[in-house]
């Protein structure tokens, strides 16, 4: 059959050619786990291999040193296997085989020569190897035939036939002598190695086709979830499209039936308040779209609950007027003026949605939207938001599917007074804050939804103070100049239909041109932007036409879009857009903001109003006129700079840095008789707790306003 010496050189040969294949492997596969180890394997099989086939050699590297990296290189291959099949490794088998392996081969090589003996020991270290190697494939493969694809199946003959091919030599030992070695021409020898030549073939072949296998399986389930993504993609536009058709149907319909109604004032305001709702839930729906898609929480802000609560339910008030329905809200416990840190967007997105599915359920009887303190704490309190109703409620399979995607109570029933998506919707954005949304409910008792959630604290005392310090301005006391950058004539129609109620001075800009140039010709306090309009982005404009204007007076913009994610508000923010209004608009919010950002008219006109004229002329007569001077004549400059810290401070909510600097400031102006700064800066620190949304440009102008007119009126009396 041939010379042993021979094929000890062809099987080196082979084991080299298998190393550079599993080198190969390991490069391609870097990311498959076991695959470094498999090279490890076969490439100290090679040089083993190659030591036992020179017969020149002494002992120690013709016998010690081969099995030894043999041992290694076993090892590594069954922690490879390991590894690929994500099965727990054990050590002990391996420390238990070297404490038997060095001291027999460093005995019957060295001392007592016996080549059977190292064949036994040799034939344990493949044992234990091809054992664990398919112990790893039974466990890994769950410990079922099912799970094993045709390389799984390879693998594992290739182990039982290494192990056979080392067993029947072991049947064999009674035909060798002790002085034999691998290269001693006999049958026996002659055997064994044209048996040990096409293994490594056979395992390398094997292990290559595992980690195939294996990247077949990871792209099969990348493309599976692809399917599947692709296909809640389509259910979700399904769903989107009949969700943003029934309230359109609902705005269409009432619209004809305003046409068509009789002279009925009253009528005509419940069409127009559905109207209003079912074009407020549409928006909704967008809000609830980007939330989910966003995946988490908007900013907080202070909130009075059982206020945000009677807002929600005023806003379904016009969907039970036709139903033998009760909608009323309560609350235990929690105090009628504390306020709380709210992320009013979500929360608010889940309580719509509770109360619109509540309606719509329920024909007769009340649903009810209640808040409960469950448990308070050092600065924070622990509530529960619950929504009951008496509608028809559910049975116990119906609330286990409630939560499935897609699903409904009663598939039969539209949903015409809801633009909502679901429940599944709520539990996501109530994972978002922490809270997990349960229900339990009883056929033809009704259903109550509730969740628990912890909400932080807003201090009593700043409350206390800001209610004392700060009295919101009346819409009728404001003036100003506002330009309206808008090129579609509906939406332009309905800003000047809401600026003319509110009797302020208004121009209409159709193109981002028309705008420069009225901004060119007359001065203006407020700009509406629209973003998207025909000859351009509103923020480039902003960005390059209206920053290199450099007004001495700049207005404030405001931008007015649908693009309502908080990345597209921060780009606003970033280029120095400050103020945001969402479509659609409507007048509380279009009153709300122009309340903060228009000063009323009489604080603005003369300089009594900006200055106590009395402490100026006692102040002039106490200082030196030279010094006094001097210190008005940088006042101006060294405002910018205190307003550029007190806007940096602001930023990273460095809280007791910003009230001391405002107590200084507030002093600085109490005792030069800057009144109205005083007094606006005062505000500012009593509501500091929301000092993200103060207006520190107009807090700004009106220190620049208070500098000049206290220079001009000092330079008067001195003159």
């Amino acid at each position: 059959m041939g010379d042993p010496k021979l094929l000890l050189k062809i099987l080196a040969l082979t084991t080299c050619v298998c190393a550079v294949f599993m080198m190969v492997n390991w490069l391609i596969h870097k990311r498959i786990a076991g695959t470094r180890l498999w090279f490890g394997f076969v490439l100290s099989a090679a040089i083993a291999c190659i030591f036992q086939s020179s017969q020149t050699l002494s002992p120690i590297w013709s016998i010690m040193v081969p099995n030894t990296l043999i041992l290694l290189g076993l090892f590594m291959l069954t922690r490879g296997v390991e590894r690929f099949f994500v099965v727990r490794a054990y050590n002990w088998p391996w420390y238990l085989l070297a404490f038997i392996f060095f001291p027999s081969f460093i005995y019957f090589t060295f001392i007592d020569a016996s080549f059977l003996v190292r064949v036994v020991v040799n034939y344990l270290v493949w044992l234990l190897a091809m054992t664990l190697c398919l112990r790893a494939l039974w466990v890994g493969q769950g410990k079922s035939f099912t799970g094993f694809s045709p390389a799984h199946w390879t693998f594992a003959l290739a182990c039982i036939s290494l192990l056979s091919v080392f067993t029947l030599r072991l049947t064999m030992l009674g035909n060798y002598e002790h002085s034999d070695t691998l290269g001693t021409n006999n049958w026996m020898n002659q055997f064994f190695s044209l048996s040990v030549i096409v293994m490594p073939l056979i395992l390398c072949f094997s292990l290559c086709l595992l980690c195939s296998c294996r990247k077949e399986q990871l792209l099969a389930n990348v493309t599976q979830r692809a399917k599947e993504e692709t296909q809640q993609k389509e259910q979700f536009l399904t769903l989107l499209s009949h969700e943003l058709r029934t309230p359109l149907n609902a705005i269409v319909g009432h619209a004809e039936m305003i046409k068509q109604a009789p002279r009925e004032p009253q009528k005509y305001v419940q069409y127009c308040d559905v109207i209003i709702s079912t074009a407020m839930s549409l928006a909704d729906l967008a809000n609830q779209v980007l939330l989910n898609a966003r995946g988490k929480a908007s900013r907080q802000t202070p909130t009075t609950l059982p206020e945000f609560t009677a807002q929600l339910i005023a806003q379904f008030k016009p969907l039970v007027q036709d139903k033998n329905v009760v909608l009323e809200s309560r609350s235990t416990g929690v105090a009628s003026m504390a306020q709380y840190l709210v992320d009013q967007d979500t929360l608010g997105l889940v309580i719509k949605n509770l109360l619109s599915n509540a309606i719509k359920y329920t024909h007769q009887g009340k649903v009810t939207l209640a808040i409960s303190l469950l448990r308070k704490k050092s600065q924070s309190a622990i509530l529960r938001f619950e929504v009951a109703d008496t509608g028809d409620g559910m049975s116990d399979i119906q609330i286990e599917q409630l939560f499935k995607p897609f699903d409904s109570a009663d598939p039969a029933l539209p949903i015409a007074q809801s633009a909502g998506v679901g429940l599944v919707l709520c539990q996501q954005l109530l994972q978002t804050l922490n809270s997990r949304l349960e229900v339990k409910s009883e056929l033809g008792q009704g259903s109550l939804f509730y969740f628990d959630i912890e909400l932080l604290n807003v201090s009593e005392h700043a409350v206390e103070q800001q209610q004392k310090g700060h009295e919101p301005v009346s819409i009728s006391q404001l003036s100003g100049n506002i330009l309206v950058v808008e090129d579609n004539l509906l939406n332009q129609e309905i800003i000047k239909h809401f600026l003319s109620s509110l009797t302020l001075n208004y121009q209409i800009a159709s193109t981002l041109s028309e705008a420069e140039q009225a901004l060119k010709s007359m001065h203006f306090d407020l700009i509406f932007l629209d973003m998207h309009l025909r000859d351009g982005h509103g923020l480039d404009w902003y960005r390059q036409v209206f920053k290199p204007l450099n007004l001495p007076f700049p207005p404030k913009v405001i931008a007015i879009t649908g693009d309502i994610d908080e990345q597209a508000q921060q780009a606003y923010f970033s280029a120095g857009i400050e103020y945001f209004l969402a479509k659609p608009i409507v007048l509380p919010q279009l009153e709300k903001l122009l309340s903060n950002l228009l000063l009323p008219a009489k604080s603005i006109m003369t300089e009594q109003d900006l200055l106590d004229l009395d402490v100026i002329q006692q102040l002039a007569g106490t200082i030196e006129p030279q010094i006094l001077t001097t210190k008005l004549m940088y006042l101006s400059d060294r405002l910018d700079y205190e307003f550029a810290q007190l806007r940096g401070l602001a930023d990273i909510q460095a809280l007791e840095a910003l009230e001391e600097k405002l107590i200084h400031l507030e002093e600085e102006a109490s005792s030069l008789g800057m009144r109205a700064l005083h007094v606006a800066l005062q505000e500012v620190r009593l509501s500091m707790f929301d000092s993200a949304n103060v207006d520190w440009q107009a807090l700004h102008s009106i220190a620049k306003q208070s500098a000049r007119r206290l220079s001009d009126y000092h330079s008067k009396l001195v003159a």
